[in-house]
């Protein structure tokens, strides 16, 4: 690309921070089925409470932002473009978290799996290192209550 097209990819993109595009994925996970759980929104916070970026972050204002775009510019869109702020050594820990989420509430919608396919191409994620965590955080997330 030259340097005006991705001038104009850039200021077409809304997301502006990696923070942004951590709570972007995530919250798009949890908005997927277009049911947000409790238990979604708690495993929300308290996975990233538990990440050392995020100490000292005011999440509410990412996650209100997160909700904004993702209205305004579409799922698929809205995680393309939180897709370009992950660092590539963050990308298969972001996917992790991104299941763990959506397990949260015990089940996975038909939605729910869509997004982790598109999650996982967006992220580039080779298809050998996908299948591991999906079969780790199954196994993790075995025998958790429904509906929680």
């Amino acid at each position: 690309m030259n340097s005006v097209e991705d001038q104009n990819n850039n200021s077409q993109n809304q997301v502006h921070s990696e923070f942004e595009a951590w709570v972007g994925i995530l919250y798009s996970c949890i908005a997927a089925d277009h049911n947000i759980t409790d238990s979604e929104k708690a495993t929300l916070a308290r996975l990233l409470h538990s990440k050392e970026k995020f100490v000292g972050i005011d999440i509410a204002p990412l996650y209100a932002k997160a909700f904004n775009l993702r209205t305004e510019f579409g799922q698929l869109k809205f995680i393309s473009s939180c897709s370009e702020f992950i660092k590539e050594e963050d990308k298969e820990t972001l996917f992790a978290l991104a299941l763990e989420v959506l397990l949260a509430d015990g089940t996975l919608e038909k939605e729910e799996k869509n997004i982790i396919e598109v999650l996982s191409k967006q992220l580039k994620l080779h298809d050998d290192m996908t299948r591991k965590i999906v079969e780790v955080i199954f196994l993790k997330n075995r025998g958790n209550i429904k509906g929680i």
